[in-house]
């Protein structure tokens, strides 16, 4: 039967590996975000055959679900470690390579290539009247970037980079799969321990809804702070 104060008790615990959860996907959206902009200034450059893997890479990542690429990096990465490591003489194990470690390496990759179309498309929205103004002014390259380029496009990139903070958060419930708890492992756990997976997973579903609601908040006074500040 349905208990209220289980699903309490199951808040509480689950809570303790939020902090964890949120650092996770903070460096998976940093990660994805810097490899992104590589991927988008590769691009830019139009160097032949380098585009058309890229773009090929892209439609991989784009068209396989985030369970089997999580699969593919488990079982894959360490074997390519342990192959290159030996070119150096340097011995590895492949067992020792950490679960955590490859859910970051996954995940940054698989999002990259959204970041680069976000950050693309922040791009197009960069009015060039403005650059070519600041370079009538005496502007150096470096100052067009960090007072024009970057602040506009720090604006326009926001609500999507942030929504995709939010998609991480909920895509790391597959970490369970290679042993990482987050908030969905850690409801599992608490689940199996006292038989009482419905609560459990009430309990994570109001957690994620409580972080979802606090980004939003956050992220949507942020950006009408930087928009009126760069306005």
């Amino acid at each position: 039967m349905f208990d209220i104060m289980t699903v309490f008790e199951s808040f509480v615990e689950i809570l303790k590996v939020v902090p964890k959860t949120l650092l996770l996907a903070l460096i998976i959206l940093v990660l994805s975000f810097t490899l992104g902009a590589m991927i988008t200034y590769i691009q830019s450059l139009n160097i032949p055959v380098v585009k058309q893997v890229i773009g090929v890479l892209q439609s991989f990542l784009r068209g396989t679900p985030n369970v089997v690429l999580l699969y593919l990096v488990y079982y894959s990465l360490p074997l390519v470690l342990a192959w290159f490591l030996g070119l150096f003489n340097v011995t590895f194990d492949p067992t020792s390579l950490n679960s955590t470690a490859i859910v970051i390496v996954t995940f940054s990759i698989c999002y990259s290539v959204f970041q680069s179309e976000i950050i693309r498309g922040a791009l197009h929205s960069l009015d060039k009247d403005q650059i070519e103004a600041a370079q009538s002014l005496g502007y150096s390259t470096t100052q067009v970037l960090r007072k024009v380029i970057i602040p506009q496009v720090m604006v326009e990139a926001l609500p999507d980079t942030m929504n995709a903070f939010l998609i991480i958060i909920k895509a790391l419930s597959l970490a369970f799969l290679v042993t990482v708890v987050d908030i969905f492992a850690q409801a599992r756990l608490v689940g199996a321990q006292s038989f009482s997976y419905l609560e459990a997973f009430v309990a994570a579903a109001f957690v994620y809804w409580g972080i979802c609601v606090l980004l939003t908040y956050v992220i949507d006074k942020l950006e009408n702070r930087m928009r009126r500040g760069y306005a």
